[in-house]
């Protein structure tokens, strides 16, 4: 399905229609991965069997399917929902997670500053990297409206200062750099004039071919030593890799195709650039944390608390912890 570049929600629709669960855990560390992995399990192990959970900015449902791990070993399963704005389809595309995505209910298109569900309808209400794009005084209003009393939540939030906006302001200058480039054009050329020199095989089409490699290498050379040495290139290599694809590829697609395919790379290109400007807006400094705590407590919010996020190393710090549970009604046991 073509998505609309128009849409205020593109980069992230175009980013979750891919084979990808996860979107911002940190991935230079597996010890951070798991540490944040733990503390979701402890936060879905605490509730009770059947327990109802909302994953807030569900993405492909990468937390939504941490809590069904925890929900399989119970007698009576979790009833889990995610929503997002963005337009997801997680089982479609997803191959890693298919039996886990199948036990949530999905909702797209659906805001977390106006969510489709009853008061106190959830036993816990959970969002990894996502409730600092909205509107948060509305959004976590909401969270707490559908939130049972005495439910939990539990929040991570982007940190200002965390090692991810870091990685994203790095990736961000890297992916404008690659647009702001002649790789594409290059590229394109280079397709044509060597399908060209292989149809017609006259000296001039061989030498224009010729000088599309040379052009094309120099493109190359300069992006390599451009990004030589930047602490993260797996933005860098993983589009470089793709394009180097195309030119082994004109013996089996259609000039049309593979041109179409060099879009669709520039495509993701440009979504995965806005996105990552966006995380980086997103981010929250110590100052703000703090005030959404104190917001949480007077929405109703009890015990609640704020951490810093580690990854296994104590200066790696990936985000705010925002945890609490729902203040008990007056008379309720």
């Amino acid at each position: 399905m073509m998505l609309d570049p128009s849409d205020p929600l593109w980069e992230w629709s175009v980013f979750w229609h891919s084979d990808q669960l996860q979107s911002c855990l940190p991935d230079t560390s597996a010890a951070g991965d798991q540490s944040l992995q733990a503390t979701w399990r402890a936060f879905f192990d605490a509730l009770p069997t059947g327990a109802e959970v909302l994953d807030l900015g569900t993405g492909n449902g990468g937390l939504a399917t941490q809590a069904v791990a925890v929900s399989k070993t119970r007698a009576k399963p979790f009833v889990i929902h995610g929503v997002d704005l963005a337009d997801i389809a997680p089982a479609q595309f997803v191959s890693s997670a298919k039996d886990l995505l199948t036990e949530v209910v999905f909702h797209a298109r659906t805001s977390m500053e106006k969510l489709p569900f009853p008061d106190e309808q959830f036993d816990a209400v959970a969002s990894q990297y996502a409730i600092e794009y909205t509107n948060t005084e509305t959004s976590l209003t909401e969270a707490l409206r559908v939130l049972k009393a005495g439910g939990h939540f539990r929040f991570l939030v982007h940190a200002d200062d965390g090692v991810l906006k870091q990685r994203c302001r790095l990736q961000a200058g890297q992916a404008e750099q690659i647009l702001n480039s002649d790789l594409f054009v290059a590229t394109g050329t280079l397709l044509r004039r060597l399908i060209d020199a292989e149809t017609i095989r006259t000296a001039e089409k061989i030498a224009e071919a010729e000088q599309a490699i040379a052009m094309s290498k120099a493109v190359f050379d300069d992006l390599e030593k451009r990004f030589a040495h930047d602490e993260d290139r797996s933005l860098v290599d993983n589009l470089l890799t793709a394009i180097r694809t195309l030119p082994g590829m004109r013996r089996s697609h259609s000039m049309q195709t593979l041109a179409a395919m060099l879009e669709e790379i520039r495509h993701l290109l440009l979504a995965q650039s806005k996105r990552l400007k966006a995380m980086q807006n997103a981010a929250v400094d110590n100052a703000a944390a703090s005030e959404l705590v104190n917001f949480l407590r007077g929405l109703g919010g009890a015990q609640v608390e704020l951490e810093a996020a580690k990854t296994g190393r104590d200066s790696d710090c990936v985000g705010h912890w925002l945890s609490g549970t729902k203040a008990a009604k007056a008379g309720d046991v």
